[in-house]
């Protein structure tokens, strides 16, 4: 029996861009999460644009200051963490579920820390999967499938290693031949959809913005839609809650993907 096949997508650092991001996923009728900080390098939605965002979709945290955890002490870590989830659900009113560490770098402590304050799942930047989330310590670590940026298969190589996730790399190999980002992203949404698991795709808006990268994005949600027949569109927190309710999902595989640090570009 083949198994259920699960699209989901995910958008990064809270740039007021996410809002066109937003009208795309509306228009080929999907959905996902946006991890938002308060503060950021790039700049940041009001909350006013948060609250119109979270009418629609999913917001998830990405610490208060978009502070890479791994550089913080646990203090400080812990006040990220919590004070993201308190902040976010002050401004829209509703639940946070999700975490999302920037430039995806956390350890064991973190992952109990995330635990603690309450997300259901911990999306991670590990690349090249069609697992469902993995179950740790009553938290679901979420990998991702393509990220919406042009990169070569040297990152797919170092993201791999990282976390001894040498399926991963093998696939984007056998399947990533070119920078195309698109391309893989239709033959690895194909693969899910043949062999059932998570296609997740995941980006920042604004660095579509600066690659150039958005007639793609409108080239990828498309076909994304047109998997709809054979694929369901969850938001992170969907999935997240699907794969701790799975019975396939045990702590006994989940080690790969912690203590990891990798920046997103």
């Amino acid at each position: 029996m083949t198994r259920a096949t699960y699209i989901t997508t995910s958008w990064d650092d809270g740039h007021p861009l996410d809002l066109r991001i937003a009208a795309l996923l509306s228009k080929h009728g999907l959905t996902g999460t946006f991890y938002v900080p308060m503060t950021a390098e790039n700049g940041t939605m009001t909350a006013a644009q948060i609250r119109d965002l979270r009418s629609a979709f999913e917001i998830g945290a990405h610490t208060i200051h978009h502070a890479v955890l791994t550089k913080l002490t646990k203090e400080r870590a812990w006040q990220e963490i919590m004070g993201s989830k308190c902040w976010l659900e002050d401004v829209t009113g509703r639940r946070c579920s999700m975490f999302c560490p920037p430039t995806g770098a956390f350890s064991h402590s973190h992952v109990e820390m995330i635990q603690r304050a309450g997300f259901v799942g911990l999306r991670t930047v590990e690349l090249g999967s069609l697992d469902l989330p993995r179950q740790r310590s009553g938290l679901a670590l979420m990998p991702t499938t393509v990220q919406a940026y042009p990169h070569g298969l040297p990152a797919f190589a170092r993201n791999a290693i990282k976390r001894m996730a040498f399926a991963n790399l093998w696939r984007a190999l056998f399947n990533g031949r070119s920078k195309d980002w698109s391309q893989l992203a239709r033959v690895l949404l194909d693969k899910a959809i043949d062999g059932g698991g998570a296609f997740h795709l995941w980006g920042h808006s604004w660095e579509l913005h600066d690659s150039s990268q958005w007639r793609r994005l409108d080239d990828v949600l498309r076909f994304m839609h047109d998997a709809l027949g054979d694929a369901l569109s969850v938001t992170n927190a969907q999935l997240a809650r699907l794969s701790l309710t799975s019975e396939h999902n045990d702590d006994t595989t989940q080690d790969r993907s912690i203590d990891v640090t990798w920046t997103k570009r």
